[in-house]
């Protein structure tokens, strides 16, 4: 059984608690710091978003269709919905000749709960531009538009689109992922399962930035650069309003950040050199952002007063309907006895 690693307190006892696996590697794949069984199978979901984009760089579709890193950042989304991310999403579609109806994503309303009831409120419906995955459907579209395969199907398994991005990501992480468990995402894209240490070892690469090294071409690595200024200069894109994967770019000079559904997170520190991959075990995202922003700290690489200035998502309060205080959400004191190599 993994440790707990969150706690939520009232009354000064533990009403309840998460448990997670955690772990941090350097750019050579060394362990910097792992707790719980790391080489449990999770499903990374959304947070494999900025590699499952790199083929779309590579293809050279962003020069071909005049895209830009709004577009790239937004492709690596799980967005709110906001209008600054439907008015991306829009312009880059036309650009493409793209309609909302190519999109094989279901129609949703906006992830951001104001959002949707503003929307409501106004006499709109579920649309699947609205989708927090719209970006990545409209990257992958746009890939398949480059390469002049056909939009229809381009969520299958076995389109080009999906096994380009399943091959990259099986020559990063060392694991043959045609051979992993999996199933449908919450979009309709295939969702692979892997080790949580291959997850990590995956995102090793963007610590060296368009550095050549044994484990991607030059091409390869100014591609994934590309991939993290993008989300470094518009980290509003990559999430949203009240998003910790915003805030916590917005409040650091080095992360690159993302979440995945059900309780995970990458975290890249692109300049300090450090990849952190997490899973919360019930995947709660509570658990789990308390979780990042106590691994952030333990390994140096984020101050304490940007960690404070996080504590919306690092170490919430918990409010009753009266908006009172009446307890908390923080790192479990098993973290102070962590070893950091």
């Amino acid at each position: 059984m993994n440790p707990v690693l969150a706690e939520v307190i009232r009354g000064g006892i533990i009403e309840s608690k998460h448990r997670g696996s955690v772990i941090a590697l350097n750019a050579s794949g060394k362990r910097l710091l792992s707790v719980g069984d790391t080489e449990a199978l999770v499903f990374p979901r959304s947070s494999l978003k900025p590699l499952q984009v790199i083929p779309l760089v590579e293809s050279g579709a962003i020069d071909t269709f005049g895209l830009g890193d709004r577009e790239l950042a937004l492709a690596c989304a799980s967005h709110n919905g906001e209008s600054m991310h439907i008015d991306v999403l829009m312009q880059w579609m036309q650009r493409v000749g793209l309609e909302p109806a190519h999109l094989e994503c279901g129609p949703s309303l906006p992830l951001d709960k104001q959002v949707a009831e503003d929307l409501l409120r106004n006499g709109g419906v579920p649309a699947r531009e609205l989708h927090n995955c719209s970006g990545k459907h409209t990257g992958m579209l746009t890939l398949a538009a480059q390469l002049g395969e056909p939009l229809v199907g381009y969520s299958g398994y076995q389109h080009v689109t999906q096994q380009r991005w399943m091959s990259l990501l099986s020559e990063l992480s060392g694991v043959n992922i045609f051979d992993m468990p999996w199933d449908k995402d919450g979009c309709g894209l295939p969702a692979v399962a892997m080790p949580l240490s291959a997850f990590a070892k995956a995102f090793t690469p963007f610590i060296n930035g368009v550095q050549k090294n044994g484990n991607v071409s030059l091409n390869r690595g100014k591609a994934m650069a590309r991939v993290a200024a993008s989300m470094r200069s518009n980290p509003l894109m990559v999430a949203g309003t009240g998003r910790c994967c915003s805030a916590s770019m917005q409040n650091s000079d080095d992360l690159m950040v993302k979440v995945g559904a059900e309780g995970v997170f990458i975290a890249v520190a692109l300049q300090a050199g450090v990849v952190i991959a997490l899973k919360n075990d019930d995947g709660a995202s509570r658990g789990a952002e308390v979780m990042l922003g106590a691994a952030l700290r333990k390994l140096g690489l984020i101050s304490a007063e940007r960690y404070q200035a996080m504590s919306d998502w690092f170490n919430p309060s918990v409010k009753n309907s009266q908006q009172s205080v009446v307890g908390s959400i923080q790192a479990a004191k098993v973290w102070s006895e962590l070893p950091v190599s």
